[in-house]
């Protein structure tokens, strides 16, 4: 697939943007590949440079096919590494090192520019634009004080580092969305909910019978990350909650997560970090189970034949977070099953009014293409003083468009004060 079949396809957000990666000698190096079409996907313009050691590790064909055009292996007499921080047709926004062997840490922390990359990069660090480094190695060159030393240092100095990812006893590559959302916070600093921190749930939660059966519904928690994903492309803090049953890969999520069982379970942590912590808002996206069975211990015999549930009520969520933080911007997700439009809208609008939110997004579940188990959805923005809006695609538009809105609001009180 060519990068014009590609380009800006899951946002724009380093539109006009270039972000120079160095590689060097880690194995890791076969990752790139992957960074650079991710890079291209958000419509940003990826260049590649070469360590000697790095091209025994990636093809360079394989690079120029990701990226329509030859990488970088040495420094001409064209003077590369000075046009990338002056000349305004070629200047880089941000210049990576991913990965970085702890050999090239320790060359940047004693002004060491012995090769493309580390010429590249010091070269970028006197010119002040950022600088981020992804370390990857075996566990016993990184965790080292000697590599530490220079890691501090070079930390001291407005150097970023991203954590890699230990598997095995080696520092490894990290997940793509995570390295993704360091890029985004790199190169657009300025961005309009910075410094803002907001809770999200998302999932489903489970109410057990007994030790091995339970009452759910099919919900992944797709919608909630993606949420959580654009917001923090906008700057924001995100803490996520996730019902039990979600089928999300955790160590691919790129911000704290926590994982509740029971609506209770979910409704306690909710309030627990409402109350010891400062948030900005609070965006229930969880589909929490609105029943729960009495409880019995162990497993109920499988050879009944008939078997009575008595259900009761479980707690509402965002009713007693709304009686408990008054002032707390807060937004909810309503889910209805074969309605009207018409009908859909009106109980969205009832449901924002009754609970004072400062936006509802209501939509239908257990439809073709919408809501549970769907990568898609179609879905009604509702806010007081102001028409809905409807939005109606992919998951990750949606989340885009809901983050920007979020985005906007929070701008405008800014504006306001």
């Amino acid at each position: 697939m060519g990068i014009f079949e590609i380009l800006g396809s899951k946002g724009n957000e380093l539109r006009n943007k270039r972000v120079l990666i160095g590689v060097t000698g880690s194995i890791a190096a076969i990752e790139v590949p992957h960074l650079v079409r991710e890079i291209l996907r958000h419509e940003g313009d990826p260049i590649v440079v070469l360590s000697e050691e790095a091209t025994r590790l990636i093809a360079t064909d394989a690079l120029a096919w990701c990226m329509d055009k030859e990488p970088i292996t040495q420094i001409s007499g064209m003077s590369e590494h000075v046009k990338w921080i002056s000349h305004p047709d070629y200047k880089i926004d941000l210049c990576m090192i991913c990965p970085a062997t702890a050999n090239t840490i320790s060359k940047l922390a004693n002004g060491i520019a012995d090769g493309p990359v580390t010429l590249a990069a010091l070269a970028a660090f006197g010119a002040k634009i950022p600088l981020l480094i992804v370390p990857a190695a075996h566990t016993v060159l990184l965790d080292n004080p000697i590599l530490e030393r220079n890691i501090s240092y070079l930390q001291d100095q407005n150097v970023h580092f991203l954590a890699s990812t230990e598997i095995e006893g080696k520092f490894k590559f990290p997940p793509l969305n995570q390295l993704m959302q360091n890029i985004f916070k790199l190169i657009n600093p300025s961005r309009k909910l910075k410094e803002k921190r907001f809770l999200i749930t998302g999932g489903a939660t489970r109410e057990y019978l007994d030790d091995v059966r339970f009452l759910s519904n099919p919900s992944t928690g797709l919608s909630a990350l993606l949420v959580a994903n654009a917001l923090m492309n906008h700057g924001a803090e995100i803490l996520l909650i996730l019902g039990e049953g979600h089928t999300l890969d955790i160590e691919r999520i790129p911000v704290p997560v926590k994982i509740v069982r029971s609506t209770k379970d979910m409704y306690d942590d909710v309030q627990k970090e409402l109350s010891n912590f400062e948030y900005h808002g609070l965006i229930a996206v969880a589909a929490v189970s609105d029943y729960r069975p009495h409880y019995q211990t162990g497993k109920i015999p499988s050879k009944q034949q008939d078997l009575t549930l008595d259900l009761v009520p479980t707690v509402k969520i965002v009713e007693k977070i709304r009686e408990n933080f008054p002032n707390l911007y807060l937004i909810a997700y309503k889910a209805e099953v074969s309605i009207t439009e018409e009908e859909l809208l009106k109980r969205g609008k009832e449901f924002q009014e009754k609970h004072k939110l400062d936006m509802v997004c209501a939509n239908w579940v257990g439809e073709p293409k919408k809501g549970f188990v769907s990568e898609t959805n179609d879905i009604f923005v509702i806010r007081s003083g102001t028409p809905h809006i409807h939005l109606k695609g992919s998951k990750m538009m949606i989340g885009e468009r809901i983050a920007e809105i979020i985005a906007e609001e929070f701008s405008n009180r800014s504006t306001d004060q």
